[in-house]
């Protein structure tokens, strides 16, 4: 706790602000996506099957678009970039209570997805710019304990503003949302003061590529799509844990007992983040990154095997402390490793690939459903851990591929990610 209470205590006050806007984003954001499925239920009439589709297809495309977003975010002052971001996201919100057409809030929800993934790629690339490579692993898990939080908090604050009426979750989301932006708009030069210039031969090539020559770089980076890959097999395992639980606890267990268990996960899942994401994150380094994935994997994998060896609320406890060791190992290290390959005038598109991560947890659901209707519940746990082994070799071979001849001069803190 001292070595946390120092840490923060030396931040420069524009990481403070950045990681104060992170957990606010968590809030809104967790707020309204327990709330968004009765709405578009109650409001606009749409049943399950369609409001499954169109959570997943914003989703997916706020995804996929995040990698222009992370060029953007490298072609302007990434402080400026993340305002105008933050102000549509307060317009939108506060104008989805007010829309009662079912098309007009589709289309909403689609660019709230696309903005709200182009700003969290924007803010770790901002966040890596004002941070010394030793700092950022420590710094990149405080974030992630404080965005748990705000998931956690943010559900509660939900459902008590649902009381003030329809529409009150996207009302305190606008409010959470525009109160993050005015720290970045009173104190913007403090982000652009703190960033370290680049040099002239990386600028002329800022300026000059186009978004299909950062493509073009990106693709012939083996490691970046190596690790990409890793990581969408990873998260299709960790990230949407919740939902397949609860479709293979409704299948084997009652409803009630289903429901107490995914409560139970929830909370242990949750506690266990909060409680160890920085201890462990601040021990992680570039130089033993994959001995750390391996460890972070095999938690995966006992997790798993204990999840389908017993539905007794004990043992499935025990297994969701060990499982969720391996996400709090993996989360950090995916983002060590693709700040530690980025050149600095691409850090944001690198860091706009790496998000495409989250694809994976559109999938996961998909495949559990699949092997759990056709299959068996032993079978889609044997699937999930044939997943995130087969990322796990893709992490190993992100790790010792060669460094492209072209990015070598601006990657060498690269050189450092050995297993």
């Amino acid at each position: 706790m001292k070595d946390l209470l120092s840490l923060v205590r030396e931040l420069p006050i524009a990481v403070r602000i950045l990681l104060l806007c992170a957990m606010a984003r968590s809030i809104s954001f967790f707020g309204i996506l327990a709330y968004l499925p009765i709405y578009l239920h109650d409001a606009l009439g749409m049943n399950g099957a369609t409001i499954g589709y169109v959570l997943g297809v914003c989703l997916l495309v706020g995804t996929l678009v995040s990698v222009y977003g992370g060029y953007l975010a490298d072609r302007f002052v990434k402080v400026h970039f993340m305002i105008v971001l933050d102000v549509i996201l307060t317009v939108l919100y506060a104008a989805l209570p007010m829309v009662g057409s079912p098309f007009l809030v589709v289309g909403i929800l689609l660019v709230a997805n696309t903005a709200s993934s182009s700003m969290s790629v924007t803010a770790n690339a901002l966040l890596a710019d004002l941070l010394p490579s030793e700092n950022r692993a420590k710094v990149f898990s405080l974030r992630y304990s404080l965005q748990n939080i705000g998931a956690a908090v943010g559900p509660f604050l939900g459902v008590w503003t649902v009381q003030a009426g329809t529409g009150g979750p996207f009302l305190l989301a606008a409010g959470v949302i525009f109160a993050a932006l005015l720290p970045l708009v009173i104190y913007r030069r403090l982000f652009t003061g703190t960033t370290a210039p680049k040099d002239e031969t990386a600028a002329a090539d800022d300026e000059s590529m186009n978004f299909r020559e950062v493509l073009r770089v990106m693709r012939a980076d083996r490691r970046l799509g190596l690790f990409t890959l890793g990581g969408i097999l990873s998260i299709v395992v960790y990230g949407p844990l919740l939902t397949y639980m609860s479709q293979y606890l409704v299948l084997v267990e009652s409803r009630d007992t289903a429901y107490q268990l995914v409560a139970y996960i929830s909370a242990a899942n949750a506690i266990v983040v909060i409680s160890t994401q920085y201890v462990i994150g601040s021990k992680l380094k570039e130089k033993t990154l994959l001995r750390w994935l391996t460890w972070g994997t095999g938690a995966f994998v006992l997790g798993l095997i204990g999840m389908a060896l017993s539905t007794n609320a004990w043992i499935i406890v025990a297994a969701i402390v060990v499982f969720t060791i391996g996400e709090v190992i993996v989360v950090p290290a995916e983002y060590m490793f693709i700040d530690a390959i980025a050149p600095d005038n691409l850090r944001g598109s690198y860091f706009g690939a790496q998000n495409l991560v989250h694809i994976g947890v559109a999938i996961g659901p998909i495949i559990c459903g699949f092997l759990l209707v056709h299959a068996s519940p032993a079978a889609m746990f044997a699937a999930l851990i044939a997943l995130v082994i087969a990322g796990w070799w893709f992490y190993v071979l992100g790790c010792r591929a060669p460094v492209p001849q072209a990015a070598a001069p601006v990657d060498s803190d690269a050189q450092k990610v050995n297993p």
